[in-house]
This record gives C-alpha cells, sequence and structure tokens, in this order.
C-alpha cells in the first residue's frame, strides 16, 4: 500500500476535484498524560466518505492537522484526495488543538496556566485517540497519516510513537532533521533561494542589494529610517534598528511565503496566489530598483 502511494506522489496535483466535507467534533480530554483532573473540549475534524464504501474499504487516510483552521488544509490539500480515489479511502482531516475552533479553554486558551497544553505530545495523542474511534466505527484495517510542514512532523512522529495505530506516514516538506539538529537551519533559507533562483538567476542578485540597501540605511539612523518608512509606505513609522530588524523578519517571511505556496495551480492558502507565484514575483522584482525589490510590490496578488 505504501508502495503504491509513493507512486501516486507523480500524479498530477490538482485542486479541481477537492470533495465537500462533513464537519464534526470529538471529545477529548485536555491533558492525555494526567488522570486527574479530568477535562474535555471539543475537537473539530473534517470528513468525506465521497470514496469509502462501508465492507469493501479499507483504509483511512488522516490529515494530522498543523498550526491553523483545518478547513485551510482540506482546501489545500488535493493529493490527500487523488490518492484516495485510488485506494477508496475515507479521509479525515483532524484539527489541532488551539487552533481554528479546537480550543480547549474557549477565548482563555491562551492564558497563563492554560496555554502549557498546546505540545505536540498532546496533539498527536488527540490524534491518536481520534483515530482509534472512528476505527471503532468504520472498521478500517489500515491508516495513512498525511501532513505538510508542522503537519508532516506530527505525521512522522505518529508514525513512531503510535505504529500499532498508524501503518504509514506520508510527510511533505517536514522539517524533521533540522529540529534534530541533524543538519543546519540554514537549510531552509537555501532552498528558498534555489527556488526563486530557478525562476530568474538575476533575482537572488537583486534581493541581496535591496537587503544590503536597508542596512545601509539603518547606518544612517534617523534620516535612514525616515527613508525606510517612506519608501514602505509604513503605518508606523521606524525609529530603531530593532524596527529594521522587524521589517527585515517581515520581508523575509514573504519570500518564504511565496516558496512554500509555489503550487502549480492557484490557492488560497497563504494568500490569493497565481499558480508558480515565484515567477509572478520575479518577473516583477528583477526589474524594480534596489530597495523596491523589497517592498514586495510584486505580491499585490496576495492581497
Amino acid at each position: 500500500m505504501i508502495a503504491g502511494l509513493v507512486l501516486l506522489v507523480f500524479v498530477r496535483f490538482s485542486t479541481a476535484n477537492i470533495p465537500n466535507y462533513t464537519e464534526h467534533s470529538f471529545t477529548q480530554v485536555v491533558d492525555h498524560f494526567n488522570a486527574a483532573p479530568i477535562v474535555t473540549f471539543q475537537q473539530r475534524y473534517l470528513l468525506t466518505e465521497k470514496y469509502w464504501t462501508q465492507g469493501v474499504s479499507h483504509a483511512l487516510f488522516f490529515y494530522t492537522g498543523n498550526e491553523g483552521p483545518i478547513d485551510q488544509f482540506w482546501d489545500n490539500s488535493g493529493f490527500v484526495f487523488e490518492a484516495a480515489t485510488h485506494f477508496k479511502a475515507l479521509v479525515v482531516f483532524g484539527e489541532h488543538r488551539y487552533y481554528g475552533q479546537s480550543l480547549p479553554f474557549g477565548n482563555q486558551s491562551f492564558d497563563a496556566g492554560k496555554v502549557h497544553y498546546l505540545t505536540m505530545d498532546q496533539a498527536i495523542a488527540d490524534y491518536a485517540v481520534l483515530i482509534q474511534f472512528l476505527q471503532s466505527k468504520y472498521k478500517f484495517t489500515r491508516t495513512v497519516v498525511f501532513g505538510g510542514s508542522y503537519g508532516g512532523q506530527l505525521s512522522t512522529y505518529m508514525r513512531f510513537k503510535y505504529p500499532f495505530i498508524v501503518d504509514g506516514a506520508l510527510a511533505a516538506s517536514a522539517p524533521i532533521f533540522q529540529v534534530a539538529g541533524i543538519v543546519s537551519g540554514e537549510l531552509f533559507w537555501n532552498g528558498v533561494t534555489v527556488d526563486y533562483n530557478n525562476s530568474n538567476s538575476e533575482c537572488p542578485v537583486k534581493v541581496r542589494q535591496g537587503f544590503k540597501r536597508l542596512l545601509d540605511l539603518d547606518k544612517q539612523n534617523s534620516t535612514g529610517w525616515a527613508n525606510i518608512s517612506k519608501a514602505f509606505n509604513l503605518c508606523d513609522p521606524i525609529n530603531s534598528t530593532d524596527d529594521v530588524n522587524h521589517l527585515i523578519g517581515w520581508i523575509m517571511n514573504a519570500f518564504a511565503s511565496l516558496a512554500m505556496a509555489d503550487y502549480p495551480y492557484p490557492t488560497d492558502f497563504l494568500g490569493h496566489l497565481p499558480a508558480y507565484p515565484i515567477d509572478v514575483c520575479t518577473v516583477s522584482t528583477v526589474h524594480s530598483h534596489i530597495l523596491d525589490i523589497l517592498t514586495i510590490r510584486c505580491l499585490v496578488v496576495t492581497s
């Protein structure tokens, strides 16, 4: 079964045939690792039986939800459904605790003394319990978990920690080796640079020039900060080097977000993006003035 899934990675990705879902809730305990006191919350999950036939189908495809509302991942994970058509699988997307509607303490979930239940161990325990509940209802005999980025980490850890529940895991772009310290943290940014370079080799050169110009302006203190504020049309003006560094962080994240969502089809995952958004960005970037490059004006497609 897993070998078949690996082969399916080469099938055309598409969002055209994403099915509708039914929304459900499941009663989870807030703390899976201490006996008392027992406090519960409602975990949201999405489900489709479109490909499932009771008594004929045998597999559950379970998406281990990331840090966000689970419907966003449903709408942008077409590969799971393409694979499900081949294996006639039941498809379920579980929402991560403390995100979306799965708030253990409602509006007080992030208060001191309550947020410490937001851990990976607790999250994958949620998924393990939910899968066992679903198995008792649907009687599937195989479970494969899916996830991307942080969600891919969760899928991998589930296979390690709950091999008696999870038969296989497919983790896309999961930073497992970086988190474990096996590879350098710079590897991610090297990958982002490669994406832009593959689109247009002039783009990384000009972006580096833009960052250098930004740092040079910072050295001019108030005069430079005023120029930066004007160039970026900031609501709150730059008043310190800390402000400049904060702005640089936002700029880096903008470039990284495009790299992470550089899909061959339009998405609304990290913004309203066209197909191959990096190609759209680099066309504008290489024809911009040095500081204009970093204003990311090419990203108007996300607004």
